[in-house]
């Protein structure tokens, strides 16, 4: 059994170790198979002290969201650090990332619907300011990178692009039993891959909202 961590160092570390086996663990399995006995159990930690970090399995899973989306901004903003991009190089750049760094469309799909239906109001309201502060400095990255793109449009290109994520994640990740029903005959039209069809699907974003931007302001 792990000693108990004692300094700030020591238990800084400790979190970050929940996280990145937490992270391990939702790559190969679902969320629903991840307990949080097995985390505190492959840790070599007691189950309390466990919830002495975290709370709860839904507090650990948006903790481990927040410190992706940091990740993601930083690949983002590498991304567009040329004084000028093209929307295919943007819309590439974003579905590249998610689709090496599949956990995170996962993570982002369950916002909703289950990490933040049992955590606390203030590390809820704190996730959703760290959001906004992720998509308005995403955002502020990609402005002006294009014609047309300002930073109206740049901020709605990501909220936008989180509805598609959420969406996609529903069409792609699927479980072995439906993926067998995908491939019988005549249902093909379900067969997606997250990459591509991401990319496609920021392209399209984008080319409307750059057309946005062009516009005169109406009068």
């Amino acid at each position: 059994m792990a000693r108990r961590a004692l300094g700030d160092k020591e238990k800084e570390e400790r979190r970050g170790d929940i996280l990145t086996l937490a992270g391990s663990l939702l790559a190969h399995r679902s969320y629903e198979e991840i307990r949080m006995a097995d985390i505190a159990a492959d840790l070599g930690l007691a189950k309390g002290t466990l919830y002495l970090y975290f709370p709860s399995k839904e507090s650990l899973f948006l903790s481990l969201l927040a410190e992706s989306l940091d990740k993601a901004l930083e690949r983002i903003l590498e991304a567009v650090a040329q004084p000028q991009a093209s929307i295919d190089a943007i819309a590439s750049a974003a579905s590249s990332f998610l689709a090496q760094n599949p956990t995170l469309p996962r993570l982002l799909a369950m916002v909703h619907s289950v990490l933040e239906q049992n955590v606390p109001w203030e590390e809820a309201v704190a996730f959703k300011r760290r959001l906004a502060d992720f998509i308005q400095s995403a955002a502020s990255g990609i402005a002006g990178k294009i014609p047309g793109l300002g930073p109206r449009e740049a901020t709605k290109f990501f909220l936008y692009l989180y509805a598609q994520i959420v969406g996609l994640v529903q069409l792609t990740d699927i479980s072995p039993f439906m993926a067998r029903i995908g491939a019988e005959p005549g249902l093909g039209v379900f067969r997606l891959g997250l990459e591509e069809t991401l990319r496609d699907s920021a392209r399209a974003i984008l080319v409307g909202l750059v057309s946005e931007g062009d516009r005169p302001p109406a009068p």
